[in-house]
Protein backbone atom coordinates (compact mmCIF):
# COMPACT_ATOMS: atom_id res chain seq x y z
CA UNK A 1 0.00 0.00 0.00
CA UNK A 2 0.72 3.47 -0.80
CA UNK A 3 2.78 5.03 2.52
CA UNK A 4 0.41 8.07 2.25
CA UNK A 5 -2.61 5.71 2.36
CA UNK A 6 -1.83 3.95 5.83
CA UNK A 7 -3.50 5.21 8.97
CA UNK A 8 -1.23 6.27 12.17
CA UNK A 9 -2.39 4.19 15.31
CA UNK A 10 -4.05 7.61 16.38
CA UNK A 11 -6.18 7.65 12.97
CA UNK A 12 -6.90 4.09 12.92
CA UNK A 13 -8.63 4.37 16.80
CA UNK A 14 -10.39 7.28 15.16
CA UNK A 15 -11.96 5.78 12.31
CA UNK A 16 -12.88 2.70 14.54
CA UNK A 17 -14.96 5.12 16.54
CA UNK A 18 -18.40 5.08 15.24
CA UNK A 19 -19.27 7.17 18.67
CA UNK A 20 -17.25 9.60 17.38
CA UNK A 21 -19.12 10.66 14.37
CA UNK A 22 -22.37 10.14 16.05
CA UNK A 23 -21.80 12.37 18.95
CA UNK A 24 -20.47 15.10 15.93
CA UNK A 25 -23.83 14.70 14.39
CA UNK A 26 -25.73 14.86 17.72
CA UNK A 27 -24.06 18.47 18.38
CA UNK A 28 -24.70 19.47 14.86
CA UNK A 29 -28.62 18.94 15.06
CA UNK A 30 -28.80 20.72 18.49
CA UNK A 31 -26.85 23.51 16.63
CA UNK A 32 -29.07 23.34 14.16
CA UNK A 33 -32.33 23.51 16.37
CA UNK A 34 -30.74 26.80 18.53
CA UNK A 35 -30.06 28.17 15.28
CA UNK A 36 -33.98 27.27 13.97
CA UNK A 37 -35.46 28.97 17.12
CA UNK A 38 -33.17 31.44 16.09
CA UNK A 39 -34.76 31.99 12.88
CA UNK A 40 -38.42 32.26 14.74
CA UNK A 41 -37.32 35.07 16.84
CA UNK A 42 -34.80 36.93 14.00
CA UNK A 43 -37.80 36.54 11.52
CA UNK A 44 -40.53 38.42 13.74
CA UNK A 45 -38.02 40.98 14.88
CA UNK A 46 -37.50 41.59 11.31
CA UNK A 47 -41.14 42.19 10.24
CA UNK A 48 -41.76 44.69 13.04
CA UNK A 49 -38.83 46.39 11.61
CA UNK A 50 -39.39 49.50 9.07
CA UNK A 51 -36.90 47.83 6.56
CA UNK A 52 -37.93 47.51 3.01
CA UNK A 53 -40.25 45.08 1.82
CA UNK A 54 -38.16 43.48 -0.99
CA UNK A 55 -35.67 42.96 2.19
CA UNK A 56 -38.32 41.62 4.07
CA UNK A 57 -40.07 39.02 1.63
CA UNK A 58 -36.62 37.15 1.48
CA UNK A 59 -37.12 34.19 4.14
CA UNK A 60 -34.39 33.27 6.43
CA UNK A 61 -32.07 30.31 5.21
CA UNK A 62 -30.04 28.31 7.18
CA UNK A 63 -26.91 26.48 5.36
CA UNK A 64 -24.50 23.71 6.61
CA UNK A 65 -21.36 22.96 5.67
CA UNK A 66 -18.86 20.50 6.60
CA UNK A 67 -15.45 22.08 5.48
CA UNK A 68 -15.03 25.65 6.23
CA UNK A 69 -11.43 25.33 6.34
CA UNK A 70 -12.10 21.77 7.08
CA UNK A 71 -14.63 22.02 9.26
CA UNK A 72 -18.08 21.73 10.16
CA UNK A 73 -20.07 24.75 10.18
CA UNK A 74 -23.44 26.29 10.46
CA UNK A 75 -24.82 29.69 8.89
CA UNK A 76 -27.93 31.01 9.09
CA UNK A 77 -29.24 34.64 6.85
CA UNK A 78 -31.45 36.72 8.54
CA UNK A 79 -32.62 39.38 6.79
CA UNK A 80 -30.57 38.17 3.72
CA UNK A 81 -30.27 40.01 0.35
CA UNK A 82 -26.92 39.69 -1.96
CA UNK A 83 -27.03 41.01 -5.18
CA UNK A 84 -23.62 41.35 -7.22
CA UNK A 85 -23.29 45.48 -6.29
CA UNK A 86 -25.67 45.67 -3.04
CA UNK A 87 -25.83 43.32 -0.17
CA UNK A 88 -27.95 43.67 3.56
CA UNK A 89 -27.62 40.97 5.33
CA UNK A 90 -27.32 39.69 9.13
CA UNK A 91 -24.95 36.13 9.63
CA UNK A 92 -25.23 34.30 12.67
CA UNK A 93 -21.56 31.55 12.41
CA UNK A 94 -21.18 28.22 14.29
CA UNK A 95 -17.89 27.13 13.48
CA UNK A 96 -16.92 23.75 14.81
CA UNK A 97 -13.59 23.81 17.25
CA UNK A 98 -13.95 28.20 17.22
CA UNK A 99 -16.96 29.86 17.70
CA UNK A 100 -20.45 31.36 16.97
CA UNK A 101 -20.54 34.45 15.85
CA UNK A 102 -22.52 37.61 14.55
CA UNK A 103 -21.97 39.59 11.11
CA UNK A 104 -23.46 42.55 9.69
CA UNK A 105 -22.29 42.74 5.95
CA UNK A 106 -23.66 45.53 4.14
CA UNK A 107 -22.63 46.42 0.84
CA UNK A 108 -23.66 49.46 -2.13
CA UNK A 109 -26.56 51.23 -1.68
CA UNK A 110 -27.28 49.77 1.60
CA UNK A 111 -23.87 50.38 3.10
CA UNK A 112 -24.31 54.10 1.73
CA UNK A 113 -27.39 53.80 3.44
CA UNK A 114 -26.77 52.97 7.16
CA UNK A 115 -23.39 53.58 7.37
CA UNK A 116 -25.00 56.49 9.75
CA UNK A 117 -26.36 54.29 11.46
CA UNK A 118 -23.37 52.55 12.79
CA UNK A 119 -22.21 55.90 14.27
CA UNK A 120 -25.58 56.18 15.77
CA UNK A 121 -25.07 53.19 18.04
CA UNK A 122 -21.32 52.80 17.66
CA UNK A 123 -20.32 53.25 21.59
CA UNK A 124 -23.47 50.59 22.04
CA UNK A 125 -21.17 48.45 19.70
CA UNK A 126 -17.94 48.91 21.08
CA UNK A 127 -19.32 48.36 24.44
CA UNK A 128 -20.85 45.17 23.17
CA UNK A 129 -17.19 43.83 21.62
CA UNK A 130 -17.73 43.98 18.30
CA UNK A 131 -15.21 44.05 15.44
CA UNK A 132 -14.94 45.84 12.44
CA UNK A 133 -13.57 44.58 9.03
CA UNK A 134 -10.48 45.96 8.17
CA UNK A 135 -8.84 44.08 5.02
CA UNK A 136 -10.29 43.79 1.71
CA UNK A 137 -11.16 39.78 1.69
CA UNK A 138 -14.83 40.24 1.58
CA UNK A 139 -16.06 36.38 2.92
CA UNK A 140 -13.49 35.57 5.39
CA UNK A 141 -14.99 34.80 8.40
CA UNK A 142 -12.40 33.93 10.54
CA UNK A 143 -11.87 37.11 12.71
CA UNK A 144 -7.38 36.46 13.24
CA UNK A 145 -6.24 39.25 11.04
CA UNK A 146 -9.02 40.12 9.37
CA UNK A 147 -10.94 42.08 12.02
CA UNK A 148 -10.28 44.80 14.53
CA UNK A 149 -11.83 45.51 17.49
CA UNK A 150 -14.28 48.60 17.66
CA UNK A 151 -12.40 49.82 21.48
CA UNK A 152 -9.11 50.17 19.49
CA UNK A 153 -9.98 52.51 16.96
CA UNK A 154 -11.28 56.43 17.29
CA UNK A 155 -14.51 57.61 14.80
CA UNK A 156 -12.26 59.73 12.27
CA UNK A 157 -10.53 56.46 11.97
CA UNK A 158 -13.57 54.33 11.71
CA UNK A 159 -15.50 56.57 9.44
CA UNK A 160 -11.77 56.74 7.04
CA UNK A 161 -12.28 52.63 7.29
CA UNK A 162 -15.69 52.58 6.14
CA UNK A 163 -14.77 55.30 3.67
CA UNK A 164 -12.18 53.21 2.17
CA UNK A 165 -14.07 49.89 1.34
CA UNK A 166 -16.76 48.58 -0.89
CA UNK A 167 -18.50 47.01 1.95
CA UNK A 168 -18.38 47.01 5.33
CA UNK A 169 -18.85 44.13 8.04
CA UNK A 170 -19.08 44.35 11.85
CA UNK A 171 -18.93 41.58 14.01
CA UNK A 172 -19.30 39.74 17.40
CA UNK A 173 -17.90 36.03 18.82
CA UNK A 174 -18.68 34.04 21.54
CA UNK A 175 -16.67 31.31 22.80
CA UNK A 176 -18.02 27.91 22.28
CA UNK A 177 -18.63 27.28 25.78
CA UNK A 178 -21.38 29.85 25.73
CA UNK A 179 -23.48 27.01 24.41
CA UNK A 180 -26.46 26.96 26.97
CA UNK A 181 -26.57 30.44 26.40
CA UNK A 182 -25.71 31.12 23.34
CA UNK A 183 -29.43 31.43 21.78
CA UNK A 184 -30.18 34.40 23.82
CA UNK A 185 -26.79 35.74 23.47
CA UNK A 186 -27.14 36.27 20.04
CA UNK A 187 -30.58 37.63 19.48
CA UNK A 188 -29.40 40.17 21.81
CA UNK A 189 -26.34 41.17 19.60
CA UNK A 190 -28.78 40.83 16.37
CA UNK A 191 -31.03 43.32 18.18
CA UNK A 192 -28.17 45.84 18.22
CA UNK A 193 -27.52 45.84 14.49
CA UNK A 194 -31.16 46.08 13.38
CA UNK A 195 -30.45 49.18 15.65
CA UNK A 196 -28.27 50.26 12.57
CA UNK A 197 -31.14 49.43 10.11
CA UNK A 198 -33.15 51.04 12.21
CA UNK A 199 -31.08 54.24 11.79
CA UNK A 200 -31.09 55.08 7.81
CA UNK A 201 -29.04 58.37 6.47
Amino acid sequence: MDANLKLSADELALVENAGLILTKNAIIQKAIRIFGNLTGSMGLALEDSDLPLEIKKIAPKLSRGENYKGLPYLMLDCPRLFEKEDILAIRSFFWWGNYFSITLHLKGKYKQIHSGGILAVLSKLTESAFCIASTEEEWQHELKNHYTPLSGINPNEFRNLIGSQSFLKITWQAPLSEWENIESILLEKFKILMEILANPI
